[in-house]
């Protein structure tokens, strides 16, 4: 069975508290059927630069928790401008 991945992750989530908190909230333009991709904001929902420019120990705490939250969702999953996971294929099995 295959969700809807805008509509599953439609509010995106929210990563940290208080000041320090990084929104991620659905990039409608780039998700379809096999892409999920999100845009990264502040706490105040302002753009923050793409992710790739964050030092590694915040670009890796953010990527952590995205891939844990997509880890049983087979899709590309992007946030700003780097790729967590890859697609799968399914294969079909001919006995089916």
């Amino acid at each position: 069975m295959r969700i809807n991945l805008a509509e599953y992750f439609k509010g995106g989530f929210s990563i940290g508290r208080g000041f320090g908190t990084d929104e991620l909230l659905l990039d409608k333009k780039r998700t379809k059927w096999n892409v999920l991709a999100f845009l990264c904001y502040d706490a105040n929902l302002m753009p923050v630069p793409d992710i790739s420019t964050w030092s590694e120990t915040g670009r890796k705490r953010v990527l952590d928790v995205v891939r844990e939250r997509t880890n049983a969702i087979n899709a590309e999953v992007w946030v700003d401008d780097v790729k967590v996971k890859d697609y799968i294929p399914e294969v079909r099995d001919e006995t089916d």
